[in-house]
C-alpha cells in the first residue's frame, strides 16, 4: 500500500499536469511570441522566451525553431482576429459588406502586427482567407452586386497580396489602407466599360525557379 500513497508512483497521474504546464508555456510564448514580433519583427527566440518568463529550452522544445514559432504566432493570430470575422462576413446578408468586413478584418491586423512572415508564409496565410472571401464574391456576382468577370479564386487572392503591399507606408496604428481599400471595393462593383484581361492561375513567388 505504501506504493500507492505516493501519487508520483502512479502511472499517468503526472501527465495531466504537465500537459497543462505544456500547455500554459504554449500559451505563454505565443503571447509573448506576438508581443514581442509586433515591437521588432526580427526579434530572436531568445527575445520571446525572456518574455514569457521561460528558458530558452523551455520554447525549443515546444517551437524547435524560430520560424516554427514565428508560423505557431501568426496562425494564433489569424484564428483569434481572422477566423471570426470571416465567420461573420459570410453571414452578412449582403455580400458587399461581408467582403469589406473580410478585407478590413486581414488588413487591420496584419497593420497592427507586422510580422515577418517566414519565407511562403504569406501566400499560405492568404490562401485561408481565399475561402470565405471567393465565396462572398460569387454571392455578389449571383445577386449582380459585383462584376460578373472577376475571378472569385485568382483575382481575391491577388487583390489580398495588392492591398497587403501599400502597409508598409503607413506608420503601424495609421488606417490609412481603407483609402486603398475603397478603392477596390468601388473598383469590384463598377459596371466595367470593357471586359477584363483573363485571370491567370497564382504562382508561388517563393517557388519559382
Amino acid at each position: 500500500m505504501s506504493g500507492l500513497s505516493d501519487s508520483s508512483n502512479i502511472p499517468g497521474v503526472k501527465r495531466p499536469t504537465l500537459r497543462r504546464d505544456a500547455s500554459r508555456n504554449a500559451r505563454r510564448i505565443l503571447d509573448a511570441g506576438r508581443a514581442v514580433l509586433r515591437e521588432n519583427p526580427h526579434a530572436s527566440a531568445d527575445d520571446i522566451a525572456r518574455a514569457a518568463g521561460l528558458g530558452i529550452a523551455t520554447l525549443y522544445r515546444r517551437f524547435p525553431t524560430r520560424d516554427d514559432l514565428v508560423r505557431s504566432v501568426v496562425w494564433d493570430i489569424f484564428e483569434t482576429d481572422i477566423a471570426p470575422a470571416l465567420t461573420g462576413a459570410e453571414a452578412e446578408a449582403d455580400p458587399r459588406t461581408g467582403l469589406r468586413i473580410a478585407f478590413e478584418a486581414a488588413m487591420r491586423t496584419a497593420a497592427h502586427e507586422r510580422v515577418a512572415f517566414p519565407a511562403g508564409m504569406t501566400l499560405e496565410i492568404a490562401q485561408s482567407f481565399l475561402g470565405p472571401a471567393s465565396r462572398l464574391i460569387q454571392r455578389g456576382q449571383e445577386q449582380g452586386f459585383l462584376r460578373r468577370d472577376l475571378d472569385p479564386e485568382n483575382d481575391t487572392l491577388r487583390l489580398l497580396l495588392m492591398l497587403l503591399s501599400v502597409l508598409p507606408t503607413f506608420s503601424q496604428q495609421s488606417e490609412g489602407w481603407n483609402r486603398y481599400l475603397e478603392f477596390v471595393m468601388e473598383a469590384l462593383t463598377l459596371t466595367p466599360r470593357e471586359p477584363l484581361p483573363p485571370a491567370e492561375a497564382i504562382v508561388d513567388p517563393f517557388q519559382r525557379a
